[in-house]
C-alpha cells in the first residue's frame, strides 16, 4: 500500500508539473516576441536593433536552459547540477533578467524597480547560465503573484566581505503582491509545494522552481531568505559570495 500510494504521489506530481509549466517557459517567450516585434518596428534603427537583439539573446539562452531541466527531471529533483563559472557582469546579468519580465509588467501595468547601488566588482566568477536561472525565477514569480498596478522592486548591491578576492553580494526583490501564509512558508523549498490558495486563482506554477533556487544558491556557498505576509507580499533576500575578477583578467 505505501509503495502504490508513493508512486501514485510521485504520477500525481509529475502530471501536474507537466501541466503547468507554462509560466516558466512563457516568460522568456514573451520576451523573445516583445523584442522581435520592436526589432521590426525599428529595422531602420541599427542601435535598436542590436539592443533587441542582445536582449533576445538573453531571453534564448534561459528558454534554452530551462528547457535542458525540463527535459532532465531526475537532474532537478536530485538536485545534481554542475556549475561552470566564468567571468560574468553582474550588472548586464541584473538587466537582462528585468528586460525578460518587463513584457508581463507592461501587461499588467506594474511599477517595476531595479536599482543597482555602485559595485566596486560588478565583474565576478559565476555561472551565469545558474544565477540567470535563480534570478528570473525570483523576480518573475513577483511579478506573476503581484496584481495588475502593484510594484515589484529589485534591489542588488556589493557589501563588505573579509576574505581576499571575494565579494558579497546581496540582491533583494521585494513584491506587494498576494504573500503567503504563515504556515506554508517552511514548505517553499519542498519540489511541487504550492499555496493551495494560488489554485483556486488560477495561477499556474511547476512547484519546482523555488526547490531549484535553494539547490543553485546552496551550491554557489549562498544564502537565501524569505519573508512573507498574506495580502502585503514577499521579499526574497539573496545573499552571494562570490570571487572578484581582478583588472589584470578583465581582458
Amino acid at each position: 500500500k505505501e509503495a502504490y500510494r508513493a508512486m501514485e504521489e510521485a504520477n500525481k506530481a509529475k502530471s501536474l508539473f507537466l501541466s503547468s509549466m507554462s509560466h516558466d517557459i512563457r516568460t522568456p517567450m514573451n520576451g523573445i516576441i516583445g523584442m522581435t516585434q520592436i526589432a521590426m518596428k525599428y529595422r531602420d534603427d541599427p542601435d535598436k536593433v542590436q539592443d533587441c537583439l542582445e536582449k533576445i539573446d538573453e531571453s534564448s539562452k534561459h528558454l534554452l536552459g530551462l528547457i535542458n531541466e525540463v527535459l532532465d527531471m531526475s537532474k532537478i529533483e536530485s538536485g545534481n547540477t554542475e556549475l561552470h563559472n566564468e567571468k560574468t557582469d553582474l550588472i548586464k546579468i541584473l538587466e537582462g533578467v528585468a528586460d525578460m519580465c518587463r513584457p508581463t509588467v507592461q501587461e499588467k501595468e506594474q511599477k517595476f524597480v531595479l536599482e543597482i547601488q555602485e559595485m566596486k566588482n560588478a565583474c565576478v566568477y559565476v555561472d551565469p547560465v545558474r544565477l540567470r536561472q535563480v534570478l528570473i525565477n525570483l523576480v518573475s514569480n513577483a511579478v506573476k503573484y503581484t496584481p495588475e498596478k502593484g510594484c515589484v522592486e529589485v534591489f542588488a548591491q556589493q557589501v563588505e566581505c573579509t576574505r581576499k578576492g571575494i565579494g558579497t553580494y546581496r540582491i533583494v526583490v521585494k513584491d506587494n503582491g498576494i504573500g503567503m501564509s504563515e504556515e506554508f512558508l517552511p514548505q517553499l523549498f519542498e519540489p511541487y509545494a504550492r499555496e493551495t490558495r494560488f489554485a483556486a486563482q488560477k495561477i499556474a506554477g511547476t512547484g519546482l522552481g523555488m526547490p531549484i533556487v535553494k539547490n543553485l544558491v546552496t551550491q554557489m556557498s549562498g544564502q537565501i531568505q524569505v519573508e512573507s505576509r498574506l495580502g502585503e507580499g514577499t521579499t526574497f533576500t539573496l545573499v552571494l559570495p562570490l570571487e572578484a575578477v581582478r583588472s589584470q583578467e578583465m581582458e
